[in-house]
């Protein structure tokens, strides 16, 4: 349930520091770098990079992997976040190198061409993520009729634990006494989830014609997981203030039959942050901290939330982004970014192409400022189809089938 809409509006201070609660992650930090330009705020990025693995960042030289970094080295951010890399240390190869330190050392402090410089992040964490982990019982997640099975059976969609998760680099330090993540937060446990739950009036356990119907039996209501990867609130130190980055990946609301499975947890994994910000009780972390956001806070939501604003479709009639991002005046979403490529292709806040819709843009990929920050500028990295400057367009579609969407936000409080 949301606080009144006027909650941060009269915010003139922005808060400290998050209740000290423990995560499950690698936190790692390097030498300062000093190549942050002035006067356009904090740079806070996000990017897909889809399905970035162990082999490709672990080495240099991967296409995909070099054409991602010269994406960001034309932005330069000063928070990112990668959706879509594989967290190494869960997989269990290369473990003496996290793949986001990996990516930042053979990708992102190389300069990709010769007009572009490095980039040395100097803190990264890559959280652990539920995908491809299985609980320690089997179940049948998947109602495929065999339990304990990935990547069905897993808390979250995975060919092997870490995979498809995402990490954090950044130049400004992480509070990591006060980093709290939710990886094992109950589905169950959120007030007026939308599970389908065996039993239940309008639930298919039984389809016709060979359907796909997924739900949860009581039994299984006990240990699954709300996140598919993680939900993880990381303070960083900017300027002398606290600002939070909010990170989660949902899973697609996709894929499921006729009870709409994944779109309905997809609606519940974008409403948690929204019930964060909102200060909401009935949260507790890894650590068993409970309750959200305290009401000064600033924060930056970051991320592909699989959700965009607007009317829904038949296959997807839940609009998650409009309810909790778009309407909800503890995000400011008065100026959204975009591109000239989006606008070419009719919807100028898109930030991927394709999707289980042909020939669709989507705008999914988010960075919401709190409404007691300022936005200064914004955009989504997707040049015209005529644009020829620096083959940067080629390069965004040689990375993903995502764009980066980047936003300058004043770290100190609007007045």
């Amino acid at each position: 349930m949301l606080r009144p809409q006027t909650r941060r509006k009269v915010l003139k201070t922005i808060g400290g520091t998050a209740a000290a609660a423990g995560f499950v992650g690698t936190v790692s930090g390097r030498q300062r770098t000093g190549d942050r330009k002035q006067g356009r705020g904090t740079r806070y990025a996000a990017f897909n990079i889809i399905e970035l693995e162990t082999e490709q960042v672990q080495n240099p030289g991967d296409p995909q992997a070099e054409a991602a970094a010269r994406v960001i080295q034309e932005v330069r951010p000063d928070i990112l976040v990668v959706n879509e890399l594989t967290n190494n240390l869960q997989q269990g190869k290369y473990t003496g190198r996290a793949n986001i330190d990996a990516f930042v050392e053979n990708y992102l402090s190389v300069p990709q061409r010769d007009n572009l410089s490095g980039i040395n992040y100097e803190y990264t964490l890559q959280p652990e993520s539920n995908t491809g982990v299985l609980p320690e019982q089997d179940y049948d997640f998947n109602k495929d009729g065999t339990a304990g099975e990935r990547p069905g059976d897993a808390f979250g969609f995975g060919e092997y634990p870490g995979h498809y998760a995402f990490a954090i680099a950044s130049k400004y330090p992480i509070d990591e006494s006060s980093v709290r993540s939710f990886q094992t937060f109950k589905w169950a446990d959120m007030p007026g989830n939308l599970i389908p739950v065996a039993g239940e009036e309008g639930v298919v356990t039984d389809p016709e014609d060979g359907e796909i119907s997924l739900y949860l039996t009581e039994e299984e209501l006990d240990v699954y997981r709300l996140s598919s990867k993680t939900h993880i609130d990381v303070p960083f130190e900017v300027e002398g203030e606290t600002v939070h980055g909010l990170f989660a990946h949902p899973t697609p609301p996709g894929f499921d039959g006729v009870n709409n499975f994944n779109g309905r947890w997809n609606h519940d994994e974008v409403r948690f942050f929204a019930d964060y910000v909102a200060g909401e009780e009935y949260i507790y972390d890894d650590s068993g901290v409970r309750g959200g956001l305290h009401d000064n806070a600033s924060y930056v939501l970051m991320g592909d939330m699989n959700a965009g604003p607007g009317l829904g479709r038949d296959e997807r009639p839940l609009t998650p982004a409009q309810t909790f991002f778009v309407d909800n005046d503890d995000f400011y979403t008065d100026r959204l970014p975009k591109s000239p490529g989006g606008a070419q292709r009719g919807l100028p806040t898109a930030t991927r192409t394709g999707g289980d819709f042909e020939g669709v843009v989507e705008q999914i990929d988010y960075v919401l400022p709190s409404p007691n920050l300022s936005l200064r500028a914004s955009s989504v990295v997707w040049p015209s189809k005529n644009a020829t400057k620096r083959n940067l367009g080629e390069d965004v579609s040689t990375a993903s089938d995502h764009r980066l969407v980047w936003a300058d936000i004043e770290t100190h409080p609007r007045h």
